[in-house]
């Protein structure tokens, strides 16, 4: 059965957030977007409400929709959402699973991403383009 999950891209200026993962099953060991599993008779939009608040503890006020993809080492699709305007504080807000969250440059990411992260920053300069 495929899994699915959703991710949040904290934008603001140029930066982004990622966060480095730890004790995880999938992509230990490496920065990511804020994510998480979409729970059963969840929508994706309300996943990503929900994940933002448990990984970051923030709530989205700008929350759009830019891609959908299939990861290429796990069954799983990834719903992917943009967030530019948030309330609260971002935060790490799951230390045990997330290391650290940090900003980045667009431009200067760390070589250490998940798989599915360069993927969606290809979409994500689109998106920003336009």
């Amino acid at each position: 059965m495929t899994q699915s999950i959703v991710q949040i891209i904290f934008i603001r200026d140029s930066l982004i957030l990622l966060g480095f993962r730890q004790n995880t099953k999938y992509y230990d060991q490496l920065w990511g977007f804020p994510a998480g599993r979409i729970e059963l008779g969840e929508q994706p939009q309300e996943s990503a409400l929900r994940e933002s608040l448990e990984e970051v503890a923030v709530e989205p006020i700008n929350l759009s929709f830019l891609t959908q993809l299939s990861d290429p080492n796990v069954d799983c699709q990834h719903y992917v959402y943009v967030c530019d305007d948030w309330k609260g504080e971002i935060k790490n807000a799951e230390p045990y699973l997330c290391r650290e969250v940090c900003w980045f440059d667009i431009e200067e990411l760390p070589t250490d991403c998940t798989p599915t992260t360069q993927s969606v920053i290809v979409e994500l300069k689109r998106y920003l383009r336009t």
